[in-house]
């Protein structure tokens, strides 16, 4: 075994992207922190009650050593890799989902980035911006951390109501609760909460019906245990089986490193 417990079979396969000089291999430590304090600080905030621990530093730090290392062009433009032709993780970040329904019509839905980026780095992380996020490191970290972190978020929904008006409208031929709630921008929940006695199935024209204006938003309830093996199979789409054990063995060496440095 080497040392921190890493099977010493990783420095077969792990050596390259360690072996630069402490200059090179450290080069983006303080952008780490920064910004991964920007993202602990916003989160713990934001989501009191999602149980949300502090991203570690060094995690980040680890992947960047296996994404890139200095011998890797990407290094001193893309150190997360996020965002090379191909991978979904920028899109992911960036874009909306859209899903083609049943009936034609298209659903488009977050992924849950916008709940993940603090408002800082939400001008930096836009569609238009794609190309800087490719080529400046400091962007290609934020986008990093913000999709390791919304991989690793848990999700539901909740009715937001936009105002408390009380509002009054008249059922018409053909209406049903979901034609009812898209026309007046309500949501079915509070149709049936504000008025507790009505049928869904049998409503009847000149019914009148009690209503506020909201919406059904997104929102994170928790977060998944961000563990070496939870990283290998959300951040990295590569499906390199070994990716776990070179996290591992990055890890490590950085903890040996800083421990050298006390």
């Amino acid at each position: 075994m080497s040392y921190d417990g890493m099977p010493a079979a990783c420095h077969s396969y792990c050596s390259d992207n360690f072996s630069q000089t402490n200059e090179m291999r450290n080069q983006y430590d303080s952008d780490i922190r920064q910004i991964v304090d920007t993202f602990n600080r916003y989160l713990k905030n934001k989501y009191p009650a999602s149980n949300y621990h502090d991203l570690d530093w060094r995690m980040v730090k680890a992947i960047i050593w296996i994404e890139s290392g200095h011998k890797n062009s990407a290094w001193r433009l893309r150190p997360m890799q996020i965002g090379n032709r191909g991978d979904a993780g920028l899109k992911a970040v960036l874009h909306l989902k859209k899903t083609r329904l049943k009936n034609g019509k298209i659903h488009i839905q977050s992924e849950g980035a916008e709940l993940i980026i603090p408002p800082e780095y939400k001008p930096n992380l836009t569609f238009n911006n794609k190309e800087k996020i490719r080529h400046n490191p400091q962007l290609n970290i934020q986008a990093g951390i913000a999709y390791l972190l919304m991989r690793h978020a848990k999700y539901g929904y909740r009715t937001v109501i936009n105002e408390d008006t009380e509002y009054r409208l008249n059922v018409k031929a053909g209406d049903n609760l979901n034609k009812i709630a898209s026309s007046h921008h309500t949501t079915i929940g509070i149709i049936k909460q504000l008025n507790p006695a009505i049928n869904q199935h049998h409503l009847q024209p000149g019914m009148q019906l009690k209503y506020k204006k909201a919406i059904i938003k997104k929102y994170i309830t928790g977060w998944d245990v961000m563990t070496f093996s939870s990283v290998a199979k959300k951040y990295n789409a590569k499906g390199d089986h070994r990716y776990q054990y070179k996290l591992q063995y990055a890890f490590a060496s950085i903890n040996k490193e800083l421990r050298d440095k006390l």
